[in-house]
């Protein structure tokens, strides 16, 4: 794990969201104290609280502007936890790890007709052709999920910058390395399967996210459930079930063999996506199987 004391500009790139709308029906039902809530206390054997909250990623200013329960814990905690530290060096690793460095196209690995619909598509967020020609498939996916960006002020940046100027250290859960590795280690063919699928219902991901980001300000984690296995209905179902296996579960355990060790210790603010909190071996069930005090907050 590393911690950061220095303050960057800009984000590393909004994979997360794209991740999150994949998984979320994939988490089975925790109990039901566990489905409600953003922002938990863990109390450890000393005592000392720590903060758990989760983030969703994305600028909508019902998002980021934090409640008032969530601002405190904030201001009370000593470090901020995140799941990847968006420094200027992880920025970079994800830019050049959507990249093809082997000489091939984008073109080459999706054929002719699959990528004039991808260049058609992504006119309309205003990128030519040849911006593209050297992306990797699951690259394109992320940004065909995700909404145009506005401002750039996510919930997760926000984050890290109210802690730099509070003087806050900051620690990563995972390096940008680990976290891409979720796609680096899909199947070329499972990334094209995503690609047609995600170019199949593009036109509704707007209100797709409308729907979620309601869900998440209701903190309704049950209805984020619902919605995205509403979302994935259509879908693969055996490349659904590959995915959760490399982004829900080897990172909820990855996780949480670090996140332990810290909330022992207490005083910290842990920022991780709503969706690895609850269901069965979800972050909530491993923080109180592990033996702490979990309670909600807000």
């Amino acid at each position: 794990m590393r911690v950061c004391r220095t303050a960057r500009n800009g984000a590393v790139g909004g994979i997360w969201v794209l991740l999150g709308l994949l998984w979320l029906s994939l988490a089975a039902a925790a109990d039901a104290q566990s489905q409600r809530g953003l922002l938990f206390e863990v109390e450890g054997p000393r005592g000392i609280p720590s903060y758990l909250f989760g983030t969703i990623h994305s600028e909508d200013p019902r998002v980021v502007a934090l409640p008032k329960p969530v601002q405190d814990a904030f201001d009370r905690a000593s470090v901020l936890a995140m799941e990847v530290i968006p420094d200027q060096a992880a920025i970079g690793r994800s830019v050049n790890a959507m990249m093809f460095h082997d000489g091939r196209r984008l073109k080459d690995v999706i054929g002719a007709s699959l990528y004039a619909k991808t260049v058609a598509a992504l006119k309309t967020r205003g990128l030519p052709d040849a911006a593209i020609q050297d992306f990797k498939p699951w690259a394109i996916i992320t940004l065909l999920s995700l909404p145009r960006s506005e401002t750039g002020q996510f919930l997760d940046l926000r984050l890290y910058q109210d802690a730099m100027a509070q003087g806050k250290p900051v620690l990563g859960l995972e390096t940008m390395d680990e976290q891409l590795s979720i796609f680096e280690h899909l199947s070329e063919r499972d990334q094209v399967a995503l690609l047609r699928e995600t170019l199949a219902v593009r036109d509704e991901m707007p209100d797709v996210f409308e729907r979620l980001i309601r869900a998440y300000l209701s903190r309704d984690l049950d209805e984020l459930l619902r919605l995205s296995e509403r979302y994935l209905q259509g879908g693969d179902s055996a490349l659904a079930e590959r995915f959760r296996a490399a982004a829900l579960d080897r990172r909820n355990r990855r996780m949480a063999e670090r996140l332990i060790p810290l909330v022992r210790r207490g005083g910290y603010f842990v920022a991780v996506g709503a969706l690895h909190l609850p269901g069965k071996g979800g972050l909530l069930e491993r923080l109180m199987g592990s033996g702490f005090r979990v309670r909600a907050l807000y």
